[in-house]
């Protein structure tokens, strides 16, 4: 009989049943699981796989504790869980492992403090326990026998670090991952010991320091260094990379001119100057960074016009100058970057039309546009050629004429935002062709990058979406336009929309009864129009937790029911004198005839007025009906005989049985 020995399953669709099923093959030495749908708790009977070396079950979704029997597999040498919902603390059998060469536990749900044993662990080259709830202080000595460490990954987690400024750590690292956990205050000396660094990534670690003149030396190496979120000084260019360069601190100042022959310049490949204070023009001597694939100037002070030579950087791929002063019109040049995704020129002061060469960005995937002074109508090759656009973001610049038909073909669109423009006309009939909004098939990251963001309006307010918010999202946003016209039926087949917002806008008729379709909808702002009715079915939106239907001339009474009876607050339906019920004061029985059994519906019964026409009909129907008898009688001599011998038999009759009556009381 053939012994399995090597298994590799990734990236299937397997159950927690075939991880228990193979824990009989006790002659598996190797087993990859990862990325598939492997639910509920890793089962005790993984101890029986004691020859397995290699155990891969990252990107599934583990939960529970990791069983104390993991300590039976002592010929492992690698173990990776990382991204599942494994929970407890990190189980001190681990420590057991004396093979282990690479250990991964991060993003999980693990807390307490890290075992000691797990210091223990000599031949531990890559050590990746970040994103966890762990907590502690670490010391020189947790690190003592760790000789052999290449990777350190402690990031995003409750952890502070607590060396002296004279520590010589016994491993070379070429990884560093200390995101998010307390460094600082002063920069790290001894990252000055380590002389293999390619990656460094110390974000948010409490650092308030200059940063030292002998980090130029550790610079030469490094691809990727993240500072970000630090209260560095310094200039960040003095030092040269082979990578990327973030940072996002309180750096002043001009951004510096590059020396022709620094080699910084042509092996750029990232250069993120975000969130600092640098003001003055974007320099030239950027563009001679040929293999630059990310540039990142957002949130500085800078001003000026964008240089056209920013065009010749033909790698680039993310380019964010947002939220800075500068001026001018939008170069053409940028139309020849052709491996853009992402490109945000929002919050500047930029003029005049979209140049035409921007239709050559057929990668587009994020377009913003927003807080600019653009005056354009919305041009065709938008959708005709930007097929791959999945944000675009045109709010507050003075766009005009008709939203066109052709966005309709941007088929990814996830967030669609034209507000607070001039447009007019009718709202497009063929929106139900965008299909990102229609179906939940259309998902998964689509190559959005990791850094990305956009700003967008969610319940009434301006808010930032990160990468992981942006996979989600579904908006609309057509406010403070000059939209007329119903709002299409065909917009209510946008099941996946999350916000929608048509307020400060001249739209008429009916609000839709298919709007009780979008039962993902959050937020719903139909304010300043002149819609006539809510529809009963607005109370089937039992995700709804921003409403705003005031000013319109909305009449009857409010829906009830489901999520609508959370929204309490009066102003939502305010502006609108003959609306009625809850949370308004006015009941609606105060507006209608009671009936019998209680208030009259209008559906069903008659309204106030028509009881007022009845009334008012009363008395002269009686007057004709009286003078019709009155005419006949004087004019048809036979009728007027025998109408007066009827009169006179009935009174002879009355006062017969009167007369009878009074005779037998006495």
């Amino acid at each position: 009989m053939i012994s399995l020995v090597h298994l590799d399953l990734s990236s299937n669709r397997f159950d927690a049943s075939t991880l228990k099923s193979l824990c009989n093959v006790s002659s598996l030495t190797y087993l990859d699981l990862r990325d598939n749908n492997v639910q509920g708790s890793i089962p005790s009977e993984i101890g029986q796989l004691i020859n397995l070396t290699y155990l891969d079950m990252r990107f599934n979704n583990l939960q529970g504790s990791i069983p104390s029997e993991i300590s039976q597999l002592i010929n492992l040498t690698y173990l990776d869980l990382r991204d599942n919902n494994v929970q407890g603390s990190i189980p001190s059998e681990i420590g057991q492992l004396s093979k282990l060469t690479n250990l991964s536990l991060s993003g999980n749900s693990l807390n307490g403090t890290i075992p000691t044993n797990l210091w223990q662990l000599t031949k531990l080259q890559d050590f990746d326990i970040g994103y966890n709830s762990l907590t502690g202080v670490l010391s020189e000595d947790h690190f003592s026998k760790l000789r052999e460490l290449k990777s350190l990954d402690l990031s995003g987690s409750s952890l502070a670090l607590n060396v002296s400024s004279s520590w010589v750590p016994p491993f070379q690292l070429r990884r560093i991952r200390m995101g998010s956990i307390i460094v600082g205050p002063r920069f790290p000396a001894w990252l000055r010991t380590q002389k293999e660094v390619e990656v460094l990534h110390m974000r948010n670690a409490s650092i308030s320091d200059a940063i030292p003149s002998w980090f130029r030396v550790l610079c030469h190496n490094i691809t990727s260094v993240d500072l970000s979120s630090n209260s560095l000084t310094g200039n960040p260019l003095e030092f040269k990379f082979n990578g990327s360069l973030q940072q996002h601190n309180f750096l002043t100042g001009h951004i510096p001119q590059l020396e022709v022959g620094q080699t910084v310049v042509p092996a750029l490949s990232s250069l993120l100057l975000n969130d600092n204070r640098f003001t003055g023009t974007i320099p030239e001597d950027l563009c001679k960074s040929e293999y630059l694939s990310e540039l990142d100037l957002s949130n500085n002070l800078l001003s000026g016009r964008v240089p056209l030579c920013l065009g010749n950087l033909r790698y680039l791929d993310t380019l964010n100058l947002a939220n800075n002063s500068l001026s001018g019109q939008i170069p053409s040049s940028l139309g020849n970057l052709w491996r853009l995704d992402a490109l945000h020129l929002n919050g500047n002061k930029f003029v005049g039309k979209l140049p035409t060469s921007m239709q050559h960005l057929r990668n587009l995937q994020t377009l913003d546009l927003g807080d600019n002074g653009l005056k354009d109508i919305i041009p065709a090759w938008i959708g005709e050629r930007l097929s791959n656009l999945r944000f675009l973001r045109f709010q507050s610049n003075n766009f005009h004429g008709p939203i066109s038909d052709t966005l309709c073909q941007l088929s990814y669109l996830q967030v669609l935002n034209l507000a607070h423009n001039n447009l007019s006309g009718f709202i497009p009939h063929c929106f139900n062709n965008i299909s990102a909004m229609v179906s939940s098939l259309l998902h998964g990251d689509g190559g959005v990058d990791s850094q990305e963001s956009l700003e967008d309006i969610k319940g009434g307010r301006e808010v930032e979406y990160d990468v992981w918010s942006l996979l989600l999202v579904r908006s609309v946003s057509l406010s403070a336009n000059n939209l007329v016209g119903e709002i299409p039926d065909e917009i209510m087949e946008l099941v996946q929309l999350q916000f929608f917002n048509l307020s400060q806008n001249h739209l008429t008729g009916r609000i839709p009864k298919k709007i009780g379709n979008l039962k993902q909808l959050e937020a719903l702002d139909l304010s300043m129009n002149a819609f006539g009715a809510i529809p009963e079915t607005l109370s089937d939106l039992y995700s709804l937790s921003f409403l705003n239907l005031s000013h319109n001339t909305l009449s009857g009474p409010i829906p009830s029911g489901n999520q609508l009876q959370t929204l309490t607050d009066p102003s939502i339906y305010e502006g609108n004198s003959g609306l009625c019920g809850k949370p308004l004061p006015n009941n609606c029985w105060e507006h209608k005839l009671p009936a019998k059994n209680g208030p009259i519906d209008d559906d069903e019964g008659h309204s106030e007025s028509d009881w007022s026409w009845f009334y008012a009909g009363i008395g002269p129907g009686f007057a004709a009906g009286l003078s019709g008898v009155l005419g006949i009688l004087l004019f048809k001599k036979s009728w007027r005989y025998a109408y007066f011998k009827f009169i006179e038999s009935a009174c002879d009759k009355i006062w017969v049985k009167t007369t009878r009556l009074r005779r037998n009381f006495r």
